[in-house]
């Protein structure tokens, strides 16, 4: 499950892109809210790429950036 890091107020929040809503949990600093999105994508036994504000999974189709053309 992607995430995309967030600032409301005073606060980092994590936001789901599949399910399009909010961890409940609020974070003080964005490294520790990365951390956090990264161990929940670990425990889902996916491979956490980090790309500008987004945790990303390795094999989602927005991370590969090579696409090969069948001539």
């Amino acid at each position: 499950m992607p995430y995309r890091v967030d600032k409301k107020d005073n606060v980092y929040k994590l936001f789901n892109l599949t399910k399009k809503e909010y961890v409940k949990k609020n974070f003080k600093t964005k490294e520790t809210a990365i951390s956090a999105g990264k161990n929940y994508m670990r425990y889902k036994k996916e491979e956490p790429i980090i790309k500008g504000n987004r945790i990303l999974n390795k094999t989602s189709k927005a991370v590969s950036s090579k696409r090969t053309k069948k001539m």
